[in-house]
């Protein structure tokens, strides 16, 4: 199996961590394949361009962040780490919401990339800023809700908090929020956490 990504990517990394706590290395081959760079091997199997993508030994194809991870954990794991949230409806909004973060993180990086030319709108700096505010203010008032189990609810968070950290600097997320800053500290000390590190 080849997972096409970007070592900067939080979605990709959620995949990474996933990998490292299945032991699937020897499994999946990693595959750097920048999205903004259209290469043939990357859109020929995802045709939205983007990463993770997981191509099977099949010739099947897994896309999207979250559809591999569970593929990951319940084919070739023992599911564990999905368990936790499978028949709770309100861990598996959680666990979305993560990923919604982690998207807005990513339009906030790009709309920081249009500002060094001259092109950032404030509408939507504003309005990225607002969402990560909410969201994250969302988190810190559910955090005792969380699952005492390792599961993909935390990879999903802790992911999106790394983000936060590796790209946007000048976001004081830990201030008035005692309750991330110390599940992003406890994760990021986690063995799997430690090998997958946001890069360029």
């Amino acid at each position: 199996m080849q997972l096409f990504l970007t070592y900067s990517s939080p979605f990709a990394r959620k995949t990474r961590i996933v990998i490292e706590e299945l032991k699937l290395h020897s499994r999946v081959s990693e595959v750097f394949s920048h999205p903004f760079h259209n290469t043939n091997d990357l859109i020929s199997n995802n045709p939205l361009g983007k990463v993770p993508c997981l191509t099977l030994d099949n010739g099947n194809v897994i896309m999207d962040s979250e559809v591999i991870c569970e593929f990951l954990d319940k084919q070739l794991g023992e599911g564990h780490l999905s368990s936790a949230i499978d028949n709770d409806w309100n861990l598996k909004t959680l666990y979305s919401v993560s990923s919604g973060l982690m998207e807005i993180l990513v339009h906030r990086q790009v709309e920081k990339i249009r500002g060094r030319e001259g092109l950032q709108s404030e509408f939507w700096w504003q309005r990225y800023n607002s969402a990560i505010n909410r969201t994250l203010d969302f988190f810190e008032a559910r955090v005792l809700q969380f699952p005492q189990t390792f599961c993909l609810l935390q990879i999903a968070l802790g992911s999106a908090l790394s983000y936060l950290d590796f790209r946007h600097e000048d976001f004081n997320w830990r201030k008035d929020r005692p309750q991330l800053s110390a599940l992003s500290e406890i994760l990021e000390v986690r063995e799997s956490f430690k090998i997958t590190p946001l890069r360029d």
